[in-house]
């Protein structure tokens, strides 16, 4: 069984960000935020209140992953 979360460009989701070089960088790694998918293997994270924090990241540096076809997922 597929337990993958597919994702499309928009999406919302909260999650625990790992301990990447950039998130550990910015302070948020292991913290639960809100990624917002962006296009480009880009992604947004957002504080819980909702307002934008820092600039993007890449997909893998927030925790997001991506199949053959380049498709996001959780």
């Amino acid at each position: 069984m597929d337990s993958r979360k597919p994702l499309r460009v928009g999406d919302r989701v909260r999650v625990r960000l790992p301990w990447s070089e950039v998130c550990l960088h910015m302070r948020v790694a292991d913290r639960e935020m809100d990624v917002e998918i962006l296009a480009d293997g880009m992604a947004q994270l957002h504080t819980l209140d909702g307002a934008p924090f820092s600039a993007p990241i890449t997909w893998g540096e927030a925790g997001v992953y991506h199949d053959r076809d380049g498709r996001p997922y959780l």
